[in-house]
């Protein structure tokens, strides 16, 4: 028979064990110390970058307690067995003007998979001793949101060093002048790239091809590209969709909201996998192609609010078994009527 105080040593030994048991059970463990003050570095910084009065809501929940677990932070999570943060958010909150984010802060973060910094007034990246090869440091980053900052076309070098990237998001920021062809070459694992939402207005130069043959979503909606669509070559800045037609792994394409003139660009019937197609809030002319049939995974298309003229027949979309939404404006002959905007119940519901 156990004494009682070993049968309390023995009691407290097995609750040791069995709390033991249960975290592997669970695969969880905390946050590990070097990222941990790692976020508090984060923390400061952004604290110095924040307008008056508004450093009580810069992350509340990351505090300087040593009993406080950072995986269980706000804007913040962890793989649950290693206790490395994947997941970093900054949130919703008020910069000064023309703040800078120093990239430095975030190489402690080797297994960050996300990095959410949109949403601030972030106007440019630094890092003093990296240049602009600061994220080639985060190895495993694959998902990068940068929306709702005050970024300018600049920041592209340092994007360029994010090779793992698989999805980026830049809509509205203060980006403008040409498609930066040059500055992606490197994101060869990029799926999803949206740039919607700036001031793009060029195009995308004539030596250059576009090299992201990996993607399969690109947006570019609501830019200012203007001039032909063709490939004439008579205007000083021609958006050459040809490029983008070689993107032959893309399965959505918005280029809606841009002033783009001309016919229906045909090559872009050439791109089969396509299951989302926007062209709508442009200028485009003349009659709608049949041979738009091509797209037979199409589920969405919107031609709205262009100028499509002539005879089209909705017998060319009896192929397109898996469109759900089809969006079109067309001019009626009847000279009294204004435009007649078609969608069928068996296609928009």
């Amino acid at each position: 028979m156990f004494s009682p105080t070993k049968e309390k040593v023995f009691m407290g030994q097995n609750l040791i064990w069995v709390m033991i048991l249960l975290g592997q059970i669970h695969g969880y463990k905390s946050c590990i110390q070097k990222e941990r003050m790692a976020l508090l570095e984060i923390k400061k910084h952004m604290i110095a970058v924040a307008k008056e009065g508004e450093s009580n809501f810069v992350f509340p929940t990351w505090t300087n307690d040593t009993k406080s677990d950072c995986c269980r932070w706000e804007e913040v999570k962890c793989n649950r067995s290693s206790g490395r943060v994947t997941v970093i958010s900054f949130g919703l909150m008020y910069m000064k003007e023309s703040s800078l984010l120093n990239l430095s802060l975030l190489h402690p973060f080797e297994d960050v998979r996300i990095l959410d910094l949109g949403w601030n007034r972030f106007s440019g990246l630094f890092d003093a001793v990296e240049g602009n090869k600061s994220l080639s440091r985060l190895r495993k980053l694959e998902i990068l949101f940068l929306d709702l900052n005050e970024f300018s076309s600049s920041i592209f070098p340092f994007l360029n060093a994010a090779t793992s990237l698989t999805k980026l998001s830049l809509k509205a920021n203060n980006m403008d002048g040409p498609v930066p062809v040059k500055e992606l070459r490197d994101l060869t694992n990029l799926e999803v790239l949206d740039m919607s939402w700036n001031r793009f207005n060029d195009s995308i130069p004539v030596q250059e091809s576009f090299p992201l043959r990996n993607l399969r979503a690109l947006s570019l909606r609501n830019n200012n590209f203007s001039s032909s669509m063709g490939l004439q070559g008579k205007f000083a800045h021609i958006f050459h969709i040809s490029r983008i037609c070689k993107l032959k792994n893309l399965q959505e394409l918005d280029l809606s909201g841009n002033k783009l003139v001309g016919h229906f660009p045909l090559c872009l019937t050439n791109l089969t996998r396509l299951r989302v197609l926007d062209l709508s809030s442009n200028q485009l002319t003349g009659s709608i192609p049949s041979s738009l049939s091509n797209l037979e995974s199409l589920e969405y298309l919107s031609l709205l609010d262009n100028n499509f003229e002539g005879f089209f027949s909705f017998g060319s979309l009896t192929k397109l078994s898996m469109l759900r939404v089809f969006k079109i404006q067309l001019v009626p002959t009847f000279s009294y009527q204004n435009l007649l905007i078609i969608c069928f119940s068996w296609i928009c519901q």
